[in-house]
């Protein structure tokens, strides 16, 4: 899960605008729907959650009030184009051996013209090597960032763009 502190830097990172089309991959327990929603309770928020139970509640959450959201219960690396394309991507994909840089590539080619992709990511070489070099930002996380979440992985914010 993403921490609370984290999830509204990356919807501040993402510079959400209203109404917007917004993607979040791997939307584990909604961390990351809250802070978009804390930008803009009105965009158009498109989920994807692999967990059955997680989807569930997800679903609970959101479907009340006027929020716009949808979750689809899918490995997200099987949605290959079925999903649109989006103004923004916010997403804390999952890490083991390197799965985070496979899922931040697999979203970049939903992104609308002119879109943009905020993503956590484990802070290791390989995500340094490919990841940094097409990002237009890169922030380090202060280490024992995801400590409350059981977790001591070194973590970065990379914001990509579309042209």
């Amino acid at each position: 899960p993403t921490p609370e502190a984290i999830a509204t830097r990356l919807g501040a990172l993402a510079r959400i605008n209203h109404g917007q089309r917004i993607l979040e991959p791997s939307a584990g327990t909604g961390a990351l729907i809250a802070a978009i929603y804390a930008r803009d309770n009105c965009a158009d928020v498109q989920a994807v959650e692999i967990n059955a139970a997680l989807v569930e509640g997800l679903q609970q959450r959101w479907s009340r009030g006027n929020y716009n959201f949808r979750c689809l219960q899918a490995d997200f690396l099987e949605c290959n184009g079925d999903l649109g394309t989006f103004d923004r991507i916010v997403m804390n994909p999952p890490f083991q051996n390197g799965a985070d840089i496979t899922h931040i590539e697999h979203t970049r080619h939903m992104l609308k013209p002119g879109g943009r992709l905020v993503a956590i990511c484990a802070n290791g070489p390989r995500q340094r090597e490919r990841l940094r070099p097409e990002a237009v930002a890169w922030y380090d996380l202060p280490e024992g960032s995801f400590k409350s979440e059981g977790t001591n992985v070194n973590a970065a914010l990379a914001v990509f763009e579309a042209d």
